[in-house]
């Protein structure tokens, strides 16, 4: 017996959803910046250079917020909306499935997340002279993972009863 489309859409999903979620783990282990970036900045050797050092400045930021710093302000709003978005959507598939409410809004604010967080991403940390580091092109591809994992997810429709003939 073939699996239904929704069923398929769902697992594909589902898997997309989870890939998006490895990446994320990923970022948090991977250099921000090359290592010729990393000396180009002259930095020093001792500072960490892992993408869970984010964390600490977004600790900082909540410890001694500064108000007049708008673009830190939407950069961890979109950052931290992120997070919660790639941590819970795997495990929300069900839910999502049977609220177009509940999806509507989750795909909104991904596609609000990739566009806000991408776009600031890619702006700041991919021109010319800017050498990223993995953890970038990893935060990325776990942002575009979950809008479209997001995407694929339908609704299953149950079967009609079959109507015996006699």
């Amino acid at each position: 017996m073939p699996i239904p489309h929704a069923r398929r859409m769902n697992l594909i999903a589902l898997a997309l959803l989870i890939t998006a979620l490895i990446a994320f783990v990923a970022f948090h282990f991977l250099p921000v910046m090359s290592d010729s970036e990393f000396d180009r900045m002259g930095a020093d050797p001792d500072e960490i250079n892992a993408g869970w050092s984010i964390w600490q400045e977004v600790g900082n930021f909540f410890v001694a917020p500064d108000i007049d710093d708008s673009h830190a302000m939407i950069g961890i709003s979109t950052f931290l909306t992120c997070v919660v978005l790639i941590l819970a959507c795997p495990f929300l598939v069900p839910l999502l499935r049977r609220s177009r409410l509940v999806w509507w809004v989750a795909t909104i604010a991904s596609g609000l997340v990739l566009t806000g967080l991408g776009g600031l991403l890619v702006i700041t940390g991919l021109g010319p002279d800017d050498h990223p580091g993995p953890a970038i092109f990893s935060l990325l591809a776990s942002l575009a993972l979950n809008f479209l994992g997001l995407l694929f997810i339908r609704r299953e429709v149950p079967a009609a009863p079959e109507v015996d003939p006699a």
